[in-house]
């Protein structure tokens, strides 16, 4: 199926998975500004996509949308500011990239025991630069949904409130 110039199959699509059922507008919005954010800051902190991203013409983020199982279904991709074209090498590096960083984050927060308490890693965390930061910001706009998924080329991250699993 395509969908808007777009394969579902298409590798160099980031996809974000959420239920699509009762989805607050606000939360959402909020969602996607952060995941814009952060996915940009990535790129600029990236020696490969800095230049790009660091032009006065940047790379527009393209959203497309299917449901499929109850779930709405966002693929995102990196396209040309001028021409539209796809820019399947910057978007594969970026996505790759970003969820790389957000897996290291996420294995590096502190645990919770049985009864909720923080038992390994307790203290308070420090973020050492701004994209840790963002990504930071971008997991817990992730905690307000039920239940979410990054997907990226075979690598995911499962979201189900303050649970989070890297598959």
């Amino acid at each position: 199926m395509t969908t808007g110039g777009q394969t579902e199959a298409d590798t160099s699509l980031l996809e974000l998975a959420v239920d699509s059922g009762n989805l607050p507008v606000s939360s959402l919005s909020s969602l996607l500004r952060v995941l814009q954010a952060t996915l940009r800051e990535v790129a600029r902190g990236d020696d490969d996509t800095r230049e790009v991203f660091s032009q006065q013409s940047q790379p527009v983020l393209h959203l497309y949308t299917r449901i499929a199982e109850g779930e709405l279904v966002m693929g995102f991709a990196f396209v040309g500011p001028l021409d539209a074209e796809a820019m399947s090498g910057v978007s594969e590096r970026v996505f790759g990239r970003f969820l790389g960083r957000l897996s290291q984050l996420i294995k590096t927060l502190p645990q919770r025991g049985l009864w909720g308490d923080l038992v390994a890693g307790g203290r308070q965390q420090r973020h050492e630069s701004e994209v840790e930061q963002r990504l930071d910001h971008l997991r817990m706009e992730l905690r307000r949904f039920p239940r979410a998924t990054l997907r990226f080329q075979g690598q995911a991250i499962l979201f189900e409130g303050d649970r989070m699993e890297i598959v």
